[in-house]
């Protein structure tokens, strides 16, 4: 099975927020779409409720071998990766604008990248 990310929306304040109550009462969902052969698209989305005003949302893609089912566990597999890609995204652009090339990696490989903007 491979994950693939196409689309990373991340709506985050204008402002850094300071001296705010960080709260970790957010709603998220994952809708499955393009059901096909061997593939499924998903979009994720998270949305923080109170505190710091934020939306985040991931389109993408999970492309199966050729007779491989979807795994019980893949909403459980992609809030994890989900979340941890917004966390390391938020604080990634709290002092600076990155730019993304359109291109499809793996959240392996994207994860990496990230780190490496990391100061």
């Amino acid at each position: 099975m491979e994950i693939q990310i196409h689309k990373i929306g991340l709506f985050r304040p204008g402002k850094n927020p300071k001296s705010c109550t960080l709260s970790l009462d957010m709603d998220w969902k994952i809708d499955y779409t393009n059901f096909e052969k061997n593939s499924v698209g998903y979009t994720f989305y998270v949305e923080s409720l109170n505190g710091i005003p934020l939306n985040f949302k991931i389109e993408g893609k999970v492309v199966l071998e050729n007779s491989e089912k979807l795994p019980e566990n893949l909403s459980e597999v992609l809030l994890d990766s989900g979340l941890k890609i917004m966390v390391e995204l938020f604080n990634v652009t709290r002092d600076r604008t990155i730019s993304v090339q359109n291109e499809l990696v793996s959240i392996d490989e994207f994860q990496r990248k990230v780190k490496n903007l990391e100061v």
